[in-house]
């Protein structure tokens, strides 16, 4: 049974494409979820910042950041919806290289400088090599790596390779919440 099924029927009815597509990892699918397509919808935003916000509501959270382009719309819909709540997170995404101008950062946002607890978002995750990148990015930077959320989980590789590097994870939703059942 889903967690989050409002957000899950909306993925299901927003984001899912059926057709032929080569995803990211190379190997190619008779589906394709388009994430940002509920992560750039006002209401697809709400339903994901929530379902974090819940997610991490017990977590002693000092930011929230993913990989760019993945989480860049999720983030900032967390950081609006956290200030509503009454506990402001601040947010960050992690560049696919490092910016070669001006502050030449990798990590982009106000992440507390010292090292602090961080929970890591992606939109959707395969094997988990965005996802991974993201952490790395971080934990060199010297922070602790808390949780690891996606939007939804392709049932991939990414719950595997995250358990092997002692990475808690939790996908918000799954192919099967979304009526496949590959």
């Amino acid at each position: 049974m889903t967690r989050h099924p409002e957000l899950a029927k909306f993925l299901e009815t927003h984001s899912l494409r059926r057709g032929n597509f080569v995803l990211q990892s190379g190997k190619t699918s008779t589906y394709y979820i388009d994430g940002k397509l509920t992560a750039m919808n006002p209401h697809g935003a709400v339903l994901i910042a929530q379902a974090i916000l819940n997610e991490i509501a017990s977590l002693p959270v000092d930011a929230v950041g993913g990989m760019d382009m993945g989480a860049t719309p999720i983030v900032g819909a967390v950081a609006v919806a956290s200030a509503l709540s009454g506990r402001p997170l601040p947010v960050f995404v992690v560049r696919k290289e490092i910016k070669k101008h001006g502050t030449m950062k990798l990590i982009e946002g106000p992440i507390p400088s010292g090292p602090s607890k961080v929970v890591i978002i992606d939109d959707v995750v395969t094997t988990g090599e965005s996802i991974l990148k993201a952490i790395d990015a971080v934990q060199n930077a010297g922070h602790t790596v808390l949780l690891a959320i996606s939007v939804l989980d392709r049932g991939a590789g990414a719950t595997e390779a995250l358990f092997a590097r002692g990475i808690e994870y939790r996908p918000l939703a799954t192919l099967r919440d979304i009526g496949i059942s590959d």
